[in-house]
C-alpha cells in the first residue's frame, strides 16, 4: 500500500513538478527563477558541461523520508519533462553501505520504497545493481520504469574507457539494433557505429539521474559523471546542499517535519560535569524510564540508547564502557551491542524486532552509513563533546519518529542527550551547532535543546512542556576582557566578564537582550579566525533571549473563531468550495476548449496556451521508436483514452464521467481537428496537462457559482466560533510553526507571537506591513501566518487562503491583514478573498477587524489604524 505523503513533500513534489514543465518549454535558468522558493537563491547555476539540462536540489532535513519521494519524482519527471510513461532512471548514492542497503530496499517487494514505485507504475519496475546492467533487456526498457542503483564511485573515473558502464557489451546489442550512426551524442566506436555501452544506454533514453546524499557529489569529476552520461535531468536530494554549487529548489525547515510528526523534538540534554559512568549511568536510567512509558504506547517501542565511547588513547574506551554497563548498570550481556569498525555487533540484526533484546549500542565514532533505527531515543556522549560529524550524524540518529507518528506519551514524542562536559553550557552550544550542520535552521536548531537542570537563566521542563526563562544567561568563553567603552550603559550591566585564574582570559556572561554594538565588542576579543564562532554563540543567545520574551513562551492564548454553518442544529467548518447540498454540476456539460491545441508540422512543435499564455512544445524525438525494431508505437485511441483517465483524476468526478469527457475530447480532435492518433500519442502528455487544466476550469467555473451561492446568497447559515472543536488555536510551541524559512533581518520585531516570524523577507512589502503592525500601540501581539494547513485559514471556492497576518489587539479585537502585492492576485481572486474576509468580520459579533492592504491604497499605517478604528 503506498503510503501518505506528508504536506511538505507533496510540496516540494509540486514545485518540482512546476520547475520541470516550465523546463520543458523555456531554459532551465528562467524556470528555476519561477519556481524556486520564496526566500531561496534565484540564480541559477548551469551544470559544468550540461548547461541546459534542468538541474535542481531538494533540501530535505535528516529524518524527512527523501528517499520514499523517488517514485514521485521519478514520475513527475516523466510527464512534465521526459515525456515517458515508464522513465529510464540512475539512482545514485555516495557510499557501497548505502548503495547497498538501497538496492536492498528497492528489490523487497514488502519495503515502502518499493511499494511506492509499485504504486506510481502499475507495478511495472525493474531495479538494477550498476554492476549488473548487461542484464537489461530490450523489452525492460521503455515497457517498464527502470531503476538502476550505482555509487558515484562506479562512475566516477579520469579515463572513461577504465570502466565497463563507458564500454562496448555484447548483451547490449539488442538495445542498438537500428540505425544509431545520425545521433551525434552517442560515443561511437572506431567503426562510427554506436557503442553498445551502457552510458550510451542512458543517453539514448534521455535518462534521469537522482543522486542521494548530493552533497557528497557537487565536485568537478561528478560533474564529469554527469556529462558522459548525458542524462535529461538531475535532481539532488540532500539535509545539507552545498548552495555554492547546486540549485536549490525546495528547503524544507525542521519544523515543518515535526508538524507531520517525522523528528522527536526537541531534545533534552542533560549535562554531566565530572566523571564519564555517571553520565552513562543517568543515560541507563533515562532508556529505562523511556521503556516503562513505552509500554502504554499502541505501537511496539523499545528505546534504544546510543553510547559514544572514546578511542583506545581515552579512559571511557568501548570495552570500559561495556563492563560499566554490565557489571555496574546491570544489564545484560545480550542487551549490550558494540558497532565500530572491528566489531559488528548490530549487522543483519532487525533492531524493530519484538524478540531482539539490544538496548545499548555502542559506537566508537559515526555509526555505519545509512544506520537508520528510529528507536534510538537517547544519545550519550562520554568523550568531550565537540562539532564533528561523528556528533551530528549520532544526534540525527535519535531525532527520528517510530513510525512517523505523535506518541500519545509526550515524554516520548522527545530525543534525549546526556553528554560529559567540563565547561557547564558548552554543550549546548556544540549540539546546536550540530543541528545547523545536519539541516536544521540557525533558529530551529537554538529553540531544539533544552537543557533538563532548572538553574538561572536556563530552560527547563516540566510537565512535559517546555518553558522559556525570563533572562535567559549565555556563558561565551573569550581571551581577554571585551573593550565596553563604547557600548550603551544599558548592557554594561547585562555583560560581565569573570576572568580566569591564571589571567589567562575568561568568561563572558551574557544576560537578556544586547544591542549590536555590544555583540561586536564580544566577537573582538577572538582572533580574525575565529570571530564567526564567536558571532554564532551570540547570534543563539539572541535567539533565545527572543524565545524567553515571545508571547507564545509567556503562555499568551492566542485564538481565531473560524467560520462555520449550522446544519440540523449542529456547528459545521466551512471548507474551500463548500456548496448547499442539493448543488449539483454536470461535466459532460463543459466539454474542454482545445482550439489552442495545435501542432505545427514545419517546425515539430506542439503550440498550446497553458495558464492563460501561448508555449510550445518541440516534440520530444523517440529514438527508441525511430531506430529500433519492435518499438513501434502500436496503441489504439482507448488506450490513450485509458491512460489519460489514469493520469486526469478528481475524486469528485465519477470515472464513468470523466472517461467519457476525454474520450469526446479526443474524438474531436480527430475528427473534427484531422490530428492523427500518432500525433496524439506523440503528444499525449501534453495534451495530459491541457486536458488537467481544462477539468479544473470546469470545475471552479461550477463550484464558484455554488460556493458564491451558499455563503453570500442565503443558502447557509453563517456564524463563526472559536471553541476548541472549530476554532483556530496557534499552538504555544514554536515547533508547531512550521516555517520553510525564519526572519533573520536587522530589525527585531517586538511583539510576534513565536520568537521570530516565519516566511518574511527583510524587505520588501510584506516587511514593510509586518514592521507597521509590530510598531502599533494598539496591537498586543500578532503573527505572520503560514501558508500550511496547520495555520489559520479562510476558505474560497476553489482553495483555503491563508491571511498574511492576523494580530489580537490590546481590547481582545483580532485584526486579520491580507497583504496585496503588486501582482499577487487577479481581481476576481481579490475580490472574493475580500467577500470571504468582510463575512468573517462580520460574523464575529464584533471581536473581527478585516483589512486587504496595499501600497498602492496609501500609508500602510494609515490603513491599519483605519481598519481598528472601524
Amino acid at each position: 500500500m503506498s503510503l501518505a505523503l506528508k504536506l511538505y513533500q507533496r510540496r516540494a513534489l509540486d514545485s518540482l513538478e512546476r520547475y520541470f514543465e516550465a523546463a520543458r518549454v523555456q531554459d532551465a535558468a528562467s524556470a528555476f527563477a519561477q519556481t524556486v522558493d520564496k526566500g531561496l537563491l534565484d540564480q541559477y547555476k548551469p551544470m559544468p558541461g550540461l548547461p541546459t539540462v534542468p538541474y535542481v536540489c531538494l533540501r530535505i532535513p535528516t529524518g524527512g523520508g527523501k528517499t520514499v519521494m523517488g517514485a514521485h519524482i521519478i514520475q513527475s519527471a516523466g510527464r512534465a519533462l521526459l515525456d515517458r510513461q515508464f522513465p529510464l532512471v540512475l539512482w545514485m548514492v555516495p557510499t557501497t553501505q548505502i548503495k547497498t542497503q538501497t538496492l536492498d530496499a528497492f528489490l523487497d517487494p514488502r519495503h515502502p520504497y518499493r511499494q511506492e514505485l509499485d504504486d506510481a507504475f502499475g507495478g511495472q519496475v525493474a531495479v538494477f545493481d550498476v554492476a549488473d546492467f548487461a542484464q537489461m533487456r530490450p523489452a525492460d526498457v521503455g515497457a517498464r520504469v527502470c531503476v538502476v542503483i550505482s555509487t558515484v564511485a562506479a562512475l566516477r573515473v579520469t579515463d572513461k574507457e577504465g570502466r565497463k558502464v563507458y564500454e562496448h557489451h555484447e548483451d547490449l546489442e539488442a538495445h542498438f539494433a537500428g540505425s544509431t550512426k545520425e545521433l551525434d551524442y552517442l560515443d561511437k566506436g572506431a567503426d562510427g557505429k554506436a557503442l553498445a555501452s551502457f552510458a550510451n544506454l542512458l543517453k539514448l533514453h534521455g535518462a534521469l539521474v537522482i543522486m542521494d546524499e548530493a552533497h557528497n557529489a557537487t565536485t568537478p569529476l561528478s560533474y564529469a559523471v554527469y556529462e558522459r552520461l548525458g542524462p535529461r535531468g538531475v535532481v539532488e536530494l540532500t539535509a545539507t546542499p552545498d548552495v555554492a554549487s547546486s540549485n536549490v529548489l525546495v528547503s524544507v525547515s525542521a519544523f515543518e517535519l515535526k508538524a507531520e510528526d517525522m523528528i522527536k523534538f526537541p531534545v533534552v540534554l542533560k549535562e554531566h560535569n565530572g566523571e564519564w559512568q555517571a553520565a552513562v549511568s543517568s543515560a541507563v536510567a533515562r532508556r529505562k524510564s523511556l521503556a516503562k512509558i513505552a509500554m502504554d504506547e499502541p505501537d511496539y517501542i523499545r528505546p534504544i540508547l546510543l553510547v559514544q565511547a572514546e578511542s583506545a588513547r581515552g579512559a571511557a574506551t568501548v570495552a570500559e564502557v561495556r563492563k560499566h554497563l554490565i557489571e555496574t548498570d546491570g544489564l545484560h550481556e545480550n542487551a549490550v551491542a558494540v558497532a565500530t569498525g572491528d566489531q559488528r555487533g548490530i549487522d543483519g540484526i532487525d533492531l524493530f524486532a519484538k524478540d531482539c533484546p539490544i538496548e545499548v549500542v555502542i559506537t566508537k565514532q559515526a555509526l555505519k552509513e545509512g544506520w537508520d533505527c528510529s528507536f534510538a531515543y537517547v544519545f550519550c556522549s562520554v568523550a568531550q563533546v565537540r562539532s564533528d560529524k561523528d556528533i551530528q550524524q549520532l544526534l540525527g540518529r535519535v531525532l527520528r519518529m517510530p513510525h512517523a507518528t505523535r506518541r500519545r506519551q509526550e515524554a516520548m514524542n522527545k530525543a534525549y542527550a546526556h553528554v560529559v562536559s567540563d565547561s557547564f553550557g558548552r554543550a549546548a552550544g556544540e549540539l546546536t551547532q550540530s543541528l545547523v550542520n545536519i539541516g536544521f535552521n540557525p533558529m530551529e536548531a537554538a529553540t531544539a535543546i533544552r537543557r533538563e537542570s532548572a538553574r538561572p537563566g536556563e530552560l527547563e521542563l516540566k510537565g512535559g512542556e517546555v518553558l522559556a526563562p525570563a533572562l535567559p544567561t549565555t556563558r561565551i568563553e573569550v581571551r581577554k576582557a571585551p573593550d565596553l567603552s563604547g557600548v550603551p550603559a544599558r548592557d554594561t550591566e547585562r555583560v560581565v566578564f569573570i576572568a580566569n585564574e591564571n589571567g589567562n582570559g575568561g568568561i563572558v556572561e551574557i544576560t537578556d537582550e544586547i544591542q549590536p554594538e555590544t555583540g561586536e565588542a564580544i566577537i573582538l576579543t577572538a582572533p580574525p579566525g575565529k570571530r564567526d564562532e564567536l558571532a554564532a554563540q551570540v547570534e543563539r543567545h539572541l535567539d533565545l533571549t527572543a524565545a524567553a520574551k515571545a508571547p507564545s513562551e509567556r503562555g499568551e492564548v492566542f485564538r481565531v473563531p473560524r467560520l462555520c454553518t449550522i446544519e440540523q442544529g449542529e456547528l459545521e467548518l466551512i471548507d474551500r468550495g463548500m456548496v448547499a447540498t442539493d448543488f449539483k454540476w454536470d461535466l459532460l456539460a463543459s466539454p474542454p476548449d482545445l482550439s489552442s491545441f495545435r501542432f505545427n508540422d514545419d517546425s515539430m512543435t506542439f503550440e498550446v496556451d497553458l495558464d492563460g499564455r501561448g508555449v510550445s512544445y518541440h516534440a520530444v524525438k523517440d529514438d527508441v521508436a525511430t531506430y529500433l525494431p519492435g518499438f513501434a508505437q502500436d496503441r489504439s485511441e482507448a488506450d490513450l483514452v485509458g491512460w489519460l483517465d489514469l493520469e486526469v483524476r478528481d475524486p469528485s468526478i465519477k470515472q464513468p464521467v470523466l472517461r467519457e469527457w476525454l474520450r469526446r475530447a479526443v474524438r474531436g480532435l480527430l475528427e473534427d481537428r484531422g490530428f492523427s492518433l500518432a500525433q496524439l500519442l506523440k503528444g499525449q502528455f501534453i495534451l495530459r496537462r491541457k486536458l488537467a487544466e481544462q477539468l479544473l476550469v470546469a470545475k471552479d467555473r461550477a463550484y464558484r457559482k455554488g460556493f458564491q451561492q451558499a455563503l453570500f446568497g442565503g443558502a447557509l447559515e453563517i456564524v463563526t466560533d472559536d471553541g476548541p472543536d472549530h476554532g483556530f488555536h496557534y499552538p504555544a510551541n514554536m515547533a508547531r510553526y512550521p516555517a520553510h524559512d525564519y526572519y533573520r533581518g536587522s530589525y527585531r520585531f517586538r511583539k510576534h507571537y513565536y520568537p521570530v516570524p516565519g516566511d518574511l523577507k527583510n524587505v520588501g512589502e510584506e516587511f514593510e506591513c509586518a514592521r507597521q503592525i509590530d510598531l502599533l500601540d494598539d496591537v498586543g501581539f500578532w503573527v505572520r501566518n503560514l501558508v500550511h494547513q496547520s495555520q489559520f485559514w479562510m476558505p474560497t471556492a476553489k482553495q483555503r487562503t491563508y491571511p498574511d497576518f492576523v494580530a489580537k489587539l490590546k481590547d481582545d479585537r483580532l485584526l486579520v491583514v491580507e497583504y496585496k502585492g503588486g501582482d499577487r492576485f487577479t481581481a476576481d481572486q481579490e475580490e472574493e478573498k475580500r467577500l470571504v474576509g468582510d463575512l468573517w468580520a462580520k460574523r464575529s459579533k464584533g471581536r473581527g477587524v478585516y483589512l486587504m492592504a496595499s501600497l498602492a491604497n496609501g500609508d500602510l499605517r494609515d490603513q491599519l489604524m483605519g481598519a481598528i478604528a472601524r
